[in-house]
C-alpha cells in the first residue's frame, strides 16, 4: 500500500504549532523563533517533506539564488574558482551563498538542508570530496567544479581537468629532465580524501610505461592536520631521515610543493638540479617561491565559465553539452625543473 503524502497539517500536529507557523517556516517568511524553525524543519525532514517542498519551490518560482560549497576558502585554487563563479552568477542575475564546509560531512549536510529551506535554485560544489550524498535536494541542479562525489541530485554536471592525465604529464616532465626516482607528495584531509588521489594513477602509469620503479616508500601522504606546506615538509624530512632518496617530486598542490622546496633547501639540497619539483594549480605560491616552482595551469577562468554555463542551462530547463566537461591543463616549467 502506498504511503500517504505528508502534509503541513501532519507536521503542525507533530510539532505542536499551527499550520500557519509551519507554512511560514517552510516558506521562510513571517515571524517564528529559531527553536520553532529547527523543530519544524527537523520534523519535515524526518517525515520526508523537505524534498517535496524543494520540488514544489522549483516548479513555482525562482529565488535567483545559488549555493556555492567549498571545503577550504583559504585554498588559493578553490577561492579563485569561488570568486570567478560568484562573479559570473552575479552577472547572470543570481545571488550566491558561499559556504565553507571545512571538510566536515556533517557541516556540509547541515548547509545543504538549510539552503534547501531557503529555496536556492541550485548548487555549485567547488573542490574536495563529498563522502556521503545527502538526498533531500534531489530535484535541484548541481554542478561540480573540481569536486568528487555526488549530492544525490538527478541533474548533475561535472566540470574539471583530467586528473590522471595531469599526474602522468607532471611525472613525464620530471623524467624528461633526467629524474629516475620520483616521489609523490600529497596532503589531504582524510574525510575528503576518498581514496588515492586520481593524479596518482597517472604517476604510476607513467613510471610503468617508462620502465621506472614505483617505490611505495616514495608515495608520501599526509592527513592535512597542519598547514599543507608544513605537513609536506615533514613528509619529506621523514622520508629522507629513513634513508630513502629521490631526484624528483610530484607535489599535488603548489602549497605542498612549497613545503617540499623549503624542506629540501633547509637540508642544503639544490632544488632544480639535484632534486626537481613540480606542483599543481599555478597559484601565487608557485610564483613567489625562491626558486619559482614549476606547476600545472588548470585554467580556473574556463573551469568557472563552463561550470556556471552548465548550471544556467540546467536552471533554464535546457540541456548541457555533456554530463562531464573536461578542461585541458597546461604544464608551466619554472626554475624547480629547469634548474635556472
Amino acid at each position: 500500500m502506498a504511503r500517504r503524502s505528508v502534509s503541513i497539517y501532519d507536521i503542525a500536529q507533530l510539532a505542536g504549532v499551527s499550520t500557519a507557523t509551519v507554512s511560514n517556516v517552510l516558506n521562510n517568511k513571517g515571524s517564528f523563533s529559531d527553536k520553532t524553525r529547527d523543530l519544524v524543519l527537523r520534523i519535515a525532514r524526518e517525515q520526508g517533506y523537505v524534498a517535496n517542498f524543494a520540488a514544489k519551490s522549483l516548479r513555482e518560482a525562482s529565488t535567483k539564488s545559488v549555493a556555492i560549497l567549498t571545503p577550504d576558502v583559504s585554498n588559493d585554487f578553490f577561492s579563485t574558482l569561488v570568486l570567478k563563479a560568484e562573479g559570473l552568477l552575479r552577472a547572470a542575475g543570481y545571488t550566491s551563498y558561499i559556504c565553507n564546509t571545512a571538510g566536515d560531512a556533517e557541516r556540509e549536510d547541515a548547509y545543504v538542508r538549510d539552503l534547501v529551506s531557503k529555496q536556492v535554485d541550485g548548487f555549485v560544489c567547488i573542490g574536495g570530496v563529498t563522502p556521503e550524498a545527502p538526498t533531500l535536494a534531489a530535484d535541484l541542479p548541481v554542478v561540480h567544479i573540481d569536486h568528487r562525489g555526488s549530492l544525490g541530485m538527478r541533474r548533475e554536471v561535472w566540470v574539471g581537468n583530467d586528473m590522471p592525465a595531469m599526474g602522468y604529464d607532471m611525472t613525464r616532465t620530471l623524467v624528461a629532465r633526467g629524474c629516475a626516482r620520483i616521489a609523490l607528495v600529497s596532503v589531504s584531509a582524510s574525510l575528503y580524501h576518498g581514496g588515492e588521489p586520481d593524479q596518482a594513477q597517472g604517476y604510476r602509469s607513467c613510471l610503468r610505461e617508462l620502465g621506472l620503479a614505483c617505490d611505495p616508500e616514495l608515495v608520501l601522504e599526509g592527513p592535512h592536520r597542519q598547514p599543507s606546506l608544513v605537513e609536506a615538509g615533514e613528509l619529506v624530512d621523514a622520508c629522507l631521515d629513513a634513508g630513502h632518496t629521490f631526484d624528483g617530486v610530484v607535489a599535488l598542490g603548489d602549497r605542498v610543493a612549497l613545503g617540499v622546496v623549503n624542506a629540501l633547501k633547509a637540508r642544503g639540497v639544490d632544488v632544480g638540479s639535484a632534486v626537481r619539483v613540480i606542483g599543481m594549480d599555478d597559484s601565487i605560491y608557485s610564483r613567489v617561491s625562491t626558486p619559482a616552482i614549476s606547476t600545472v595551469r588548470r585554467h580556473t577562468g574556463e573551469l568557472a565559465r563552463q561550470g556556471v554555463e552548465a548550471l544556467l542551462a540546467l536552471l533554464d530547463g535546457g540541456q548541457t553539452p555533456s554530463q562531464r566537461i573536461v578542461v585541458p591543463h597546461e604544464i608551466v616549467e619554472r626554475a624547480t625543473t629547469l634548474g635556472e
